[in-house]
């Protein structure tokens, strides 16, 4: 097992780099930044090189998702040939922000009980309910798994609705603890190569299982029909007030 995750990643090495290697693959969903810092820790890279590497790349990422994703998400699911794609990814970005919405909703209602003028002032400020959706954004990016990192968050944070620069903040810092966490992970075995790629083998076993888990979802997916009460925002309606 150990030759084989070598193997990869001399390969890379050879003809990316080390640093590029590890940039690129922070990129790219599922894995992230979390099996990036791994993978780099393993080619030689000092573990705060692969930390610095991850990080910039994920974050580099996450303006841009909190931008595009869901808009992209929505006019997916409003062709033919993709409807059901993206309306499967949305209804799944939906559910994972459930919970982070449940958890604001009081304090939003509060917030309008206190009035239009209130309400006004709190928009240009940070509010009780916008550091709830902050860290729980932050908290559900920091989970070192697969599926959890930038791509899913951005996601959450424009489902809750949070806003553009609170949802960044919120997921900066998630990303900074999910880096940490594996960047201490790699710190810890780096002087053991058949344990560090026995770990990073296994982190990307979990994410291609967790993938064939979605696609298998995907194609079992019976998409909601659509009503009349689609959401102003052009999200694919499932009955309910997002």
């Amino acid at each position: 097992m150990s030759g084989f995750v070598q193997n990869i990643a001399d390969a890379m090495n050879g003809t990316l780099g080390a640093p590029l290697t590890v940039f690129l693959l922070s990129m790219i969903p599922l894995a992230e930044a979390k099996g990036a810092i791994l993978f780099g820790i393993g080619m030689g890279l000092k573990p705060w090189e692969a930390f610095g590497w991850a990080f910039l790349g994920s974050s580099m990422l996450a303006p841009i998702l909190l931008l595009i994703l869901i808009p992209t998400i929505n006019a997916l699911s409003k062709t033919r040939v993709f409807s059901k794609v993206g309306k499967f990814l949305y209804a799944k970005f939906e559910r994972s922000s459930r919970k982070l919405a449940d958890s604001v909703k009081e304090s939003e209602v509060d917030a309008h009980a206190n009035g239009e003028q209130t309400a006004a002032k709190k928009k240009r400020s940070i509010t009780k309910s916008d550091l709830k959706k902050m860290g729980g954004t932050a908290l559900f990016v920091a989970v070192p798994l697969p599926l959890t990192g930038v791509w899913t968050g951005s996601a959450v944070a424009s489902i809750v609705k949070i806003g553009f620069f609170k949802g960044l903040i919120g997921l900066v810092i998630g990303n900074a603890g999910a880096c940490g966490i594996l960047t201490l992970i790699g710190y810890i075995f780096r002087n053991n190569q058949k344990a560090l790629d026995a770990i990073t083998l296994s982190f990307y076993i979990l994410a291609a299982v967790i993938l064939l888990i979605v696609v298998i979802k995907l194609i079992i997916y019976k998409p909601e029909k659509t009503n009349e009460n689609e959401n102003k925002d052009g999200s694919p309606s499932d009955g309910k007030e997002q």
